[in-house]
């Protein structure tokens, strides 16, 4: 029972991240393009973790914390460059709206729902499984939220901050308790990796898209006063 909440669970949730990318991306016609592509693009990525993390297992035992977390922010950098640092990938990720920046948030619920399980089930240690699925839920819940605000302009734009607040303060709080507290107990091949790796800094990513698009749109309203 614990294997099949392990990594056979992280890789379906990633595999729900992969179609879920695909669904957000479809909501909008300008991001066409660009949907085929990045199902493959992350697929192929998943396939590397797998090698990475359950098969070759490169990374020594005794890694640092600060060499692991090093990692971590390199590859938050990597997938930035790519996004923001290609003109033609930047275009249509400036593209996505507020809805769907908010969308991307709505499947955390359920890398929530298997950390709180794996917290039961030790394959997380406790506390740390029960805060981080609680703080996922929470961050998908008001990712949902966000965009349903954004579609009915219900006062969605604190909404919205408040999506990117909290979302964006659970991954960093989760990613150094995870480097600098919990790596020496779980190591850096935990199936938890496969969450750090993939879908964690897309949503990132749609954070920082989605706040640099509500303080653009506060500053041309108050030029427009």
């Amino acid at each position: 029972m614990m294997s099949l909440f392990g990594t056979p669970t992280m890789l379906l949730l990633d595999g729900l991240m992969i179609a879920w990318t695909w669904w957000v991306l479809s909501r909008n016609p300008a991001t066409r393009a660009i949907r085929g592509a990045a199902v493959v693009v992350l697929t192929a990525w998943l396939g590397v973790l797998y090698v990475v993390l359950a098969v070759t297992r490169p990374f020594p035992a005794g890694l640092t914390s600060v060499a692991f977390y090093a990692i971590v922010l390199l590859g938050v950098a990597a997938i930035g460059a790519l996004l923001l640092g290609t003109a033609a990938v930047r275009h249509r990720m400036l593209a996505l709206d507020q809805r769907q920046l908010m969308l991307f948030q709505g499947i955390r619920v359920y890398f929530g729902a298997a950390f709180l399980v794996q917290g039961g089930l030790g394959i997380l240690p406790a506390t740390f499984g029960v805060i981080d699925g609680l703080s996922h839920i929470t961050a998908g819940f008001l990712g949902l939220i966000g965009a349903i605000a954004v579609s009915t302009s219900a006062m969605s734009t604190r909404r919205i901050w408040l999506a990117n607040v909290f979302g964006l303060a659970d991954i960093l709080v989760v990613a150094t308790t995870l480097a600098f507290v919990l790596l020496p107990q779980i190591g850096p091949h935990h199936p938890m990796m496969y969450a750090v790796f993939l879908p964690a800094p897309l949503w990132l990513w749609a954070h920082i898209v989605s706040i640099a698009k509500l303080l653009r749109e506060t500053a041309e309203h108050g030029d427009s006063h």
